[in-house]
């Protein structure tokens, strides 16, 4: 069955075959790359080839890479998002070192185990892993059918809920976004998602959305053409009850797949 979901996350909506019985997760990882490194080239190549292996060997759904747009100041750069179900998240749990280090031999044969430490030493000194989190998707929409989300460009807010709202919250959104995208729109899908790998006050966010783009371009010409408002009631106990930490945009460098 073709479910729709997002990483994304900060996290992302991507179109998997899962049974009924099983959910997806997001794993996401915020990466803050050097200036003037070659991470880039590192995650496209190396990275990338291993993650295939743990999709083929049934380990993992999917690994999407992200990068951030127009933003020096953001604290990550990139953002891998790692969609699984349960029991791919075990079968790789219970898969040892030694299994690993196969997979990775036969994703990458020309590498010996010195050359791996070697790269991954030189990797250390070229990105800083800024957080690990684990999230899923709580609603997903689309524009039409025409739309095959996620699109090229997100933009990509991280909300601070309060302690025991999270569902006032989430009916919110739900309701706001009830009457579904317009069709002349030039925002192609949105998605919301929840944190669940941490909870309590000093959580810097819990909640996330997405709102998905085929262009930079067409993010920037809709905030240019958005005229300043005044939240009304509705906004206004929204915004009662959540923080909006954090918003940045992303740009889609590669996404695997089963």
């Amino acid at each position: 069955m073709k479910r729709l979901f997002l990483l994304v996350a900060f996290a992302m909506t991507v179109s998997f075959s899962v049974t009924a019985q099983e959910k997806i997760v997001f794993k996401q990882t915020f990466i803050k790359a050097k200036p003037g490194s070659n991470y880039g080239e590192n995650l496209r190549t190396k990275f990338a080839k291993f993650a295939q292996m743990r999709i083929d060997n049934g380990m993992q759904s999917g690994w999407h890479v992200w990068a951030v747009v127009g933003n020096p100041q953001a604290p990550f750069t990139h953002l891998i998002v790692e969609p699984m179900t349960m029991s791919e998240m075990r079968k790789w749990e219970e898969t040892s070192w030694g299994e690993r280090a196969e997979m990775r031999k036969e994703a990458m044969p020309g590498m010996t185990d010195n050359d791996w430490r070697e790269f991954l030493e030189q990797v250390r000194g070229k990105r800083e892993i800024v957080a690990e989190t684990i999230s899923t998707a709580v609603q997903a929409l689309s524009r039409d059918e025409n739309v095959q989300s996620p699109d090229d460009y997100g933009v990509l807010n991280f909300m601070k809920v309060a302690e025991g709202k999270g569902k006032t919250y989430e009916g919110i959104e739900k309701k706001f976004w009830a009457a579904g995208i317009p069709k002349n729109s030039k925002q192609t899908g949105w998605a919301l998602g929840k944190r669940l790998d941490k909870n309590g006050t000093e959580t810097y966010w819990n909640y996330w959305t997405v709102d998905w783009f085929s262009s930079y371009s067409d993010i920037i010409d809709v905030r240019l053409n958005t005229p300043s408002w005044d939240a009304d009631r509705e906004y206004a106990n929204l915004m009662k009850i959540r923080d909006l930490k954090e918003n940045v945009i992303i740009r889609k460098v590669m996404m695997l797949d089963k």
